[in-house]
């Protein structure tokens, strides 16, 4: 049967996504575990480096915060390091400066240990890859600092974002020219437009001193940037952006913020999720970058008609993005975490979630249909975060949740779940069709049929024929107009996609 519009695709129930391909080279390692679901209580905060010197760096938070390490030269991971010992924390991210020597090519983890007073301090790995970590000493200058995220610039300085434990949103920054052990007095970056604690990141570029702080407030879809350029001595104050040109009403990206980067050419980019604050649905994915004509470009949009089970309360369908950049090709990936309303956890009745990346190839103007990079299954991937330096390959860390629902919110009992790196060639991703290419999600619920029953998929005198999906998008069977439905298929949910037709959702009991 010739019938493009049937070929290659992946369907969930509120979600096409054209032109999947199959990922038989894609790569999952498991390099730890974790019983802590709130990775990430606004954006997401840097969590793996991909270096071509030292390897590949991964933390994420546990009991304290724990890491590990690829090294290229044996092609195997070193093992899980429990960073902290037995001290516990609350937030932290992770640090590698771009040159090596031996403190400049280590790997440096943030965290605050202690609440009374609340301070922050990072511990430093004295060889990449040994898992022998050195906690520094607090700095008095830090005091009353809670939920500290940390980046280098090129030339070496480590810079610290943290919030007043006191107010609890006012911005403050702090900069360490050796390595941690020493801080800078705290500086107010926010003004009089605090962040929703705790939606600020930090974005430092690897080819120059430029350093940028980015923040959301709760009551507009604008985000807020402050920016220096010799490395955190000077800023250039509080920048309000041009609102997202979205048309859902009353949007904001709240307290997950967005996700920072600078490219090659050394500009800022910005990536965000955008919602009403109440509803899940619409969600979208929003892309901006400095200079650029126009600023906000829409990535991805998600818009059910009427959704089967909803994402973890209080958060929107598409969430905590994240970018890398080639070092090749100069392309951009967005990825995110993808709530799916078909595919539920019964015991908690909320949807899993699942990692999804698109690329663009013109700075962000243009985006690719979004690929499905994980499940459907009984997994729920949770705190995606992209190595943000390319190569030919695609690398991200995620939490493979087994139950769905964030245990310290309530939802659902706690479970030990893997941490997973994957590996992507970048040969597998779609490519750019159209720069407007959207998604059409289903008119109504899914029709519910069961085998051996007719599907009318024409007027039953032309030769219009389906394409009968299961759920992961696999080709079941291909139907002519007002045949049945083959006898033996299992119960589930499958997708019918007429050549001249629209997206039909169908439950099989």
């Amino acid at each position: 049967m010739n019938c493009p519009a049937a070929r290659n695709i992946l369907i969930t129930l509120g979600i096409t996504l054209a032109a999947t391909v199959a990922l038989s080279a894609t790569r999952t390692d498991t390099v730890g575990f974790t019983s802590v679901d709130h990775q990430n209580y606004g954006p997401i905060w840097q969590r793996i480096f991909h270096l071509i010197h030292t390897g590949i760096h991964v933390s994420w938070v546990k009991t304290g915060m724990a890491a590990n390490h690829y090294d290229f030269a044996t092609g195997s991971w070193h093992g899980e390091t429990n960073v902290f010992g037995s001290l516990r924390n609350a937030s932290g991210n992770l640090a590698v400066p771009l040159n090596p020597s031996p403190y400049y090519g280590s790997t440096f983890i943030c965290s605050w240990l202690t609440r009374q007073p609340r301070s922050p301090v990072v511990a430093v790995e004295s060889i990449a890859g040994s898992g022998n970590f050195t906690v520094r000493a607090q700095d008095s200058s830090l005091l009353g600092c809670q939920r500290a995220v940390i980046a280098f610039t090129n030339e070496g300085t480590l810079h610290m974002l943290c919030s007043d434990s006191a107010t609890g949103d006012t911005l403050l920054y702090s900069r360490s020219t050796d390595y941690g052990i020493s801080w800078s007095a705290p500086l107010v970056l926010s003004g009089t437009n605090p962040p929703v604690d705790p939606s600020y990141n930090i974005a430092a570029s690897d080819s120059s001193a430029r350093l940028a702080a980015v923040w959301s407030i709760a009551s507009t879809n604008r985000l807020y940037v402050n920016i220096s350029d010799d490395a955190g001595i000077t800023w250039s104050g509080v920048q309000a952006l041009a609102p997202v040109p979205t048309s859902i009403p009353q949007a904001t990206s709240g307290r997950f913020g967005a996700y920072a980067l600078f490219d090659a050419l050394g500009r800022l980019n910005l990536i965000t999720q955008v919602w009403n604050g109440t509803s899940p649905e619409p969600a979208e994915i929003w892309h901006w970058q400095e200079g650029r004509n126009p600023e906000w470009t829409l990535v991805f949009r998600y818009d059910p008609a009427q959704p089967l089970a909803q994402p973890e309360p209080g958060e929107p369908f598409l969430i905590r993005p994240s970018l890398a950049v080639s070092a090749i090709d100069g392309r951009l990936i967005a990825g995110w975490m993808n709530y799916d309303s078909l595919n539920y956890e019964p015991r908690t009745q909320i949807s899993r979630a699942d990692i999804f990346v698109s690329q663009s190839f013109d700075h962000g103007i243009s985006w690719s249909p979004p690929l499905r990079l994980t499940g459907p299954d009984a997994g729920s991937r949770i705190s995606p975060c992209l190595a943000a330096d390319l190569r030919d390959t695609l690398i991200l860390v995620c939490i493979t949740d087994q139950i769905a629902g964030v245990f310290e919110n309530g939802h659902g009992t706690q479970t030990v779940n893997s941490v997973n790196v994957l590996f992507v060639p970048l040969a597998d991703l779609p490519a750019v069709t159209e720069p407007t290419q959207r998604p059409r999600a289903p008119a109504a619920l899914p029709s519910i049929l069961r085998p051996g029953t007719g599907l009318l998929t024409g007027n039953g005198n032309d030769r219009t024929k389906t394409v009968l999906l299961d759920a992961a998008g696999r080709t079941v069977a291909i139907l002519s107009a007002g045949s049945a439905l083959p006898e033996r298929l299992p119960a589930g949910v499958y997708f019918a996609l007429p050549c001249t037709g629209h997206l039909k959702a169908l439950i099989i009991p």
